[in-house]
């Protein structure tokens, strides 16, 4: 140390001749201080100054129960128990059973183990409502709508009535000659109409059915285009609902013919 130099503090880190504030009594100067406040009160309180006589139940206890005498183990049971008052103003076991001088006798049976009483109740049946044999059994389960698929492509829906585009609807039926309207039936170059072709199927008069099993049903466009006697076309329906009318005819078509 040089001539004239103060001599060095005492205090290094505040461990001599200094107050240090202590946690709860102190705010501590970090965040822990600032989020965390310090007890309020008197923190010199022990544990023998609170009143457990008056915030707890414990005296209440130890004079209820029975102590000890002898003073082996805390709140041993040697002494008396405290005997109960009896309670006389409760009602007796009779009170509480039924009144049995009221009960109507049973009538007497006009037969001997009521013969006459119908053994089940008659329940109104509604005429709409079909019966056990109505249901078809051997119907065939898990229906799917018929669809082209091609690998890596999109699906296309197989339409169940096939929609013929023509100028002129110049078809005729084969068995009764006549202009096909509505929807018909087709298998190359022969056309029937729906009345011929039920006919056929249910009487095998002029086809049999294993021939008729061929045929698919057709219609001209006449409900959706209009070529007035020309190869062009107007288109009469969009394409969001003519795609709708086919989706829902292939399902119906899994149920009905």
């Amino acid at each position: 140390m040089l001539f004239g130099d103060e001599p060095p503090s005492k205090i290094a880190f505040g461990t001599t001749a200094v107050n240090r504030p202590t946690f709860p009594t102190d705010i501590a100067h970090d965040c822990f201080g600032n989020h965390q406040t310090p007890l309020r009160g008197i923190p010199q309180l022990g544990p023998g100054a609170y009143n457990n006589e008056e915030k707890t139940n414990f005296r209440y206890v130890l004079e209820q129960q029975p102590m000890s005498r002898r003073g082996y183990t805390f709140n041993a049971r040697t002494e008396k128990r405290k005997t109960f008052e009896p309670k006389s103003d409760v009602p007796s076991p009779d009170k509480y059973q039924m009144d049995l001088t009221r009960v109507p006798t049973a009538k007497r049976a006009f037969k001997p183990f009521n013969e006459v009483s119908e053994r089940f109740k008659a329940r109104a049946k509604s005429a709409d409502t079909p019966g056990p044999g109505s249901y078809e059994c051997d119907v065939k389960q898990n229906r799917q709508i018929h669809m082209l698929h091609s690998f890596g492509g999109r699906t296309k829906l197989i339409p169940a009535v096939k929609t013929k585009c023509m100028a002129l609807n110049t078809d005729k039926c084969a068995v009764c000659e006549l202009a096909t309207t509505g929807d018909y039936y087709q298998y190359r170059n022969e056309v029937l109409c729906s009345k011929c072709f039920n006919f056929n199927w249910q009487w095998q008069e002029k086809y049999k059915r294993t021939h008729l099993q061929a045929f698919q049903k057709v219609r001209d466009c006449s409900s959706i285009h209009n070529h007035a006697g020309t190869s062009a076309k107007i288109q009469l329906a969009d394409d969001k609902s003519t795609k709708k009318l086919q989706r829902k005819e292939a399902y119906l078509s899994l149920y009905w013919a």
